[in-house]
């Protein structure tokens, strides 16, 4: 009443101040619409990886690619599915993969999938708890109702079931058990580009652990480090842009002050590098700083386990001042799988060498090779190393891989990766045809198809 004048009428200040609060209820409305990220409490709260596809946002790819291939539907745009939300990949605590997408229409997502199952592509939908489902590729178990779809798995027919059971269980969820309220979205929202990761490092295949630690202290939890990573296709590459972390300020800083002894990478070994390594890292370090951050290092420890008992690699570790390149041709538990180059400032441990071949363990013998170089043999290895004129040490697994340490690979990284990589503080080199069987393999066949043709990744700290 207090807004009407005395004779009943409505002036005409009084019609600007209702104007301008019906324009700003209409806007807040508008813009919680547009940010309702409620399906996005089906993401488990525990989840320890996530990554977020913005289609929007997403250059060089359809902004509907990414469901077509998920759904193998090509009317994308019945499906059932709001294209105009970001999609969310995660791993689950009890480690399975999932893609949480937004529900449209539920009706129209399950007469989707009544399409494929036309066409044997999958089963039809059923309906359990009050949530549709059905299993693409006979693995992905796939659950949905009107707010949220999810993909999980990959499992067994035999465990098909009781992922069901778990699917009903988050998408039932409400926000507090969702993961908009954990410390990884948190940390995800804050990043900007199409494609962005948060993930705990040891949701991260074993192979890439040990580089993506570097700094923790030994006795830190790997759970407690952090990937935050923007990634973006170029050509045939994934290109990561991260940074690793901690919530806990001991090891924050610790992670912190490794980062400071890294220096940027040249191109002295890159055309050396063979592009089909499953894995290849590359630094520039002071060797005598860096060589405790590696000591703390669990995962290049248990590396270098096989060799450093008879061979002080701490040593020769300690003599690098320049780049570095540690090269694995292929993974193997069992066996040493290491190609190593770097620039030393001396070679101060040839000299121990006498004292290395006395003292071998039993079953092991160092012997001469070249001048300046030896191999290392044993049941379980086989290691030939040395030094050049120039300072330059090298090693491989072979007696082949060894002499040709510094000459120019038959396949090499291409302009556009070594472009990548020249410059940064840390590197990785990550074959993705070289990543076969288990998560890995899972997670490849997963993002292959909606990224297309990507032969390599390549992890660089921001």
């Amino acid at each position: 009443n207090r807004l009407l004048p005395n004779d009943g009428t409505i002036n005409i200040q009084t019609m600007k101040k209702i104007g301008i609060a019906l324009c700003f209820c209409c806007v807040m409305a508008l813009f919680a619409a547009c940010t309702d990220n409620s399906y996005l409490n089906a993401v488990p709260r525990e989840s320890t990886a996530l990554l977020s596809i913005d289609p929007v946002k997403m250059s060089g790819l359809n902004h509907v690619s990414v469901l077509r291939t998920l759904l193998q539907a090509t009317n994308i745009s019945k499906s059932g599915i709001d294209v105009s939300h970001k999609i969310m990949l995660f791993e689950a605590p009890d480690g399975n993969l999932g893609v949480c997408a937004k529900a449209q229409d539920e009706d129209e997502l399950t007469q989707t999938f009544a399409q494929l199952a036309t066409k044997n592509v999958c089963p039809a939908p059923i309906k359990r708890r009050g949530f549709h489902f059905t299993v693409l590729k006979d693995a992905w178990v796939v659950g949905w109702n009107n707010t949220a779809m999810l993909v999980m798995g990959p499992v067994t027919v035999e465990a098909q079931s009781s992922l069901q059971q778990q699917i009903a269980q988050y998408l039932k969820q409400d926000e507090a058990a969702g993961i908009t309220q954990s410390r990884l979205y948190e940390k995800l929202d804050s990043l900007e580009g199409s494609m962005t990761l948060v993930a705990q490092a040891t949701a991260l295949p074993q192979q890439f652990l040990a580089p993506l630690t570097l700094g923790m202290p030994k006795k830190a939890d790997g759970s407690e480090v952090i990937i935050a990573a923007e990634m973006e296709k170029e050509q045939q590459v994934m290109h990561i842009k991260g940074e690793v972390f901690s919530l806990n300020a001991t090891v924050n800083q610790s992670l912190k002050q490794a980062y400071q002894l890294y220096r940027p990478i040249t191109d002295r070994y890159l055309s050396a590098t063979p592009r089909d390594a499953m894995l290849s890292m590359f630094l520039n370090v002071d060797g005598q700083k860096f060589l405790p951050v590696m000591q703390n290092n669990a995962g290049f420890q248990a590396l270098l386990m096989g060799i450093n008992t008879a061979i002080d690699m701490d040593n020769i570790l300690r003599s690098v001042d320049g780049d570095l390149a540690l090269i694995t041709p292929y993974y193997d538990e069992h066996r040493l799988s290491m190609r190593m180059m770097a620039q030393l400032k001396h070679k101060n441990w040839v000299k121990d060498v006498g004292y290395w071949k006395k003292s071998c363990p039993a079953g092991g013998r160092i012997v001469d090779w070249k001048p300046d170089a030896w191999y290392y043999t044993s049941k379980e290895t086989t290691f030939y190393f040395g030094v050049t004129p120039q300072l330059q040490f090298f090693s491989g697994s072979t007696a082949e891989e060894a002499s040709q340490a510094f000459a120019p690979a038959k396949q090499q990284l291409s302009a556009t990766e070594k472009n990548l990589i020249k410059g940064q503080k840390l590197a990785l080199v990550i074959n993705m045809n070289a990543l076969q069987g288990g998560k890995t393999g899972a997670v490849t066949a997963m993002l292959q198809p909606i990224f297309g043709d990507v032969h390599t990744l390549i992890y660089t700290l921001k």
